[in-house]
């Protein structure tokens, strides 16, 4: 079904704009596939006859999504929804380049491990899954110039993602967030991260050829789907010897 079959309520009396109800309602579409990523969105008067309500109003719903990293607009095309792609991941997720340069360069990337588990308490609690459910535990090594620099702990719940299988997992050819969003419909809207310093221990030591207790970066990243739900846990080690970190920003994902 496509979104113009649709029928929305707007409910000019509620104590909730009406811009963020038309915000509301896209992301609902979204949610339940009656837009896809890469997919166009009507026109701003098809959307002005959908929900019933004036051209600003709109404007401002779209706006905001646009700020969201939920669609992205091109000139002379329309505005699309948002789709993970390898540009993408180089634009908003890796944040490192070799020093002294400003370009960041797609990292070349190594599957180092992929097992079911058992989820612990804290992984539980974070995926609100109940404890001792199946899980996936993926790690990675990522590199520049044949060297590597980076590990990822990727832990996503068996649940979401029933048929991965290391295979699918190691053959992709795109992005880890492109394979969820194109085999398993699950779409990674926003991330949340946080930087700590820390010493390497013996496993990252051996995965990265460094002395123990190297000084590393250790990132923590909780990927989130449509209504904020918790889809992925990311873990980041970082050897920074040769790599610096390098973050820009575009309008289209926020101010």
């Amino acid at each position: 079904m496509s979104i113009t079959d649709l029928k929305f309520d707007i409910d000019r009396h509620s104590k909730t704009p009406m811009w963020l109800q038309i915000r509301n309602e896209i992301i609902n579409c979204l949610y339940l596939d009656e837009l896809r990523p890469g997919q166009l969105i009507p026109n701003e008067k098809t959307l002005v006859e959908l929900f019933n309500v004036s051209i600003g109003t709109i404007r401002k719903a779209i706006g905001v999504l646009e700020k969201e990293g939920i669609l992205i607009r091109k000139q002379g095309l329309g505005t699309f929804v948002f789709q993970h792609d390898k540009n993408s991941f180089l634009f908003e997720y890796f944040h490192f380049a070799l020093n002294g340069s400003d370009e960041k360069k797609s990292p070349n990337v190594e599957l180092i491990s992929f097992t079911t588990k058992k989820s612990n308490k804290s992984e539980s609690k974070a995926l609100k899954i109940p404890e001792g459910t199946n899980i996936y535990h993926i790690y990675n090594k990522l590199g520049l110039n044949k060297k590597f620099y980076i590990v990822d702990k990727i832990v996503i719940s068996h649940a979401k993602f029933p048929s991965l299988t290391e295979e699918i997992f190691r053959n992709r050819t795109n992005t880890i967030y492109n394979l969820y969003q194109n085999k398993f419909n699950i779409f990674i809207t926003n991330c949340s991260e946080k930087i700590k310093a820390i010493s390497s221990n013996e496993k990252i030591s051996n995965l990265l050829n460094i002395e123990l207790n190297s000084p590393i970066l250790k990132i923590d990243r909780i990927g989130h789907t449509y209504h904020n739900e918790i889809i992925e846990l990311r873990t980041s080690y970082v050897h920074t010897s040769d790599i610096e970190y390098i973050q820009s920003q575009n309008s289209m994902f926020g101010e």
